[in-house]
């Protein structure tokens, strides 16, 4: 009888030990699962900020930065709500909250401002491109107000337009200098054109079309001493967006957000 004993109470204590463990294991694959949503909260929260920071100096307007700042909270908020006592997560959501409040920036004052170099311009592009898919990607999130994504895609619509149009300008200037006409005036009519589609010009624009219309008619030497307005004017008025579909040479295929 003993050894029957004997071994009921090795199966009883590897019983218990079995369930020991899975209990454990299942505490732990829970606090797994926690830290890995809290990191997703973390990573679109910490995303979302970044892009506010790498378009900190551009007019982008209000609804840019109150949506980004508003995607961001909502994400701090969920942190909140799985690990409530993150004393770094809770000061991150009273600092959102105040800003979301006021998400005004002296840049939205200002005019844009178009780098001489060509390959900073281009970054700008980019950074306003990534902008304005990202606040696209957020029309249907509960975290943001949703009437501001069109308002906030059609300002930074404008950004790209101008900075684009900018671009031509700088590239057939660049051309000029090294004597390669025909790529120069192919890059200045093609800014003529996408002039043309803008309906309502800022006060820049306004002088770039005429100086344009001057340059093209004009012999090589003329044009590659010709200064242009291209940082000289505030800006006080929309592009419209770019029609989708189109192609063109610097930066390939035109599309709608």
């Amino acid at each position: 009888m003993s050894s029957y004993a004997t071994i009921f109470g090795i199966i009883a204590v590897l019983i218990v030990c079995v369930v020991v463990i899975a209990f454990i294991q299942k505490k732990e694959q829970e606090k797994a699962a926690l830290r890995q949503k809290i990191a997703q909260y973390r990573y679109r929260a910490n995303q979302a900020l970044t892009i506010l920071s790498n378009i900190a100096s551009l007019p982008v307007g209000t609804e840019a930065r109150q949506i980004l700042m508003q995607y961001a909270l909502g994400h701090y908020l969920g942190i909140q709500k799985l690990a409530p006592s993150d004393q770094v997560n809770n000061r991150n959501i009273e600092s959102l909250k105040t800003q979301v409040e006021s998400p005004q920036s002296p840049a939205d004052n200002q005019k844009l401002v178009i780098p001489n170099d060509i390959q900073q311009l281009k970054q700008q592009i980019n950074n306003l491109s990534n902008l304005a898919k990202f606040i696209m990607r957020l029309s249907k999130s509960p975290a943001v107000t949703q009437s501001l994504v069109p308002i906030a895609v059609q300002k930074i619509m404008t950004l790209i337009s101008e900075s684009k149009i900018c671009a031509y300008i700088q590239n057939g200037k660049e051309s000029l200098s090294k004597h390669e006409y025909v790529p120069a005036q192919r890059n200045f009519t093609t800014a003529q054109q996408m002039l043309a589609k803008v309906a309502n010009k800022n006060s820049r624009l306004q002088q770039l079309e005429s100086e344009l219309r001057e340059l093209i008619t004009s012999t090589p030497t003329q044009a590659l001493n010709t200064q242009l307005s291209l940082n000289e004017e505030e800006q006080t008025s929309e592009t419209e967006e770019e029609i989708p579909g189109e192609t063109d040479e610097l930066f390939g295929p035109k599309k709608k957000w």
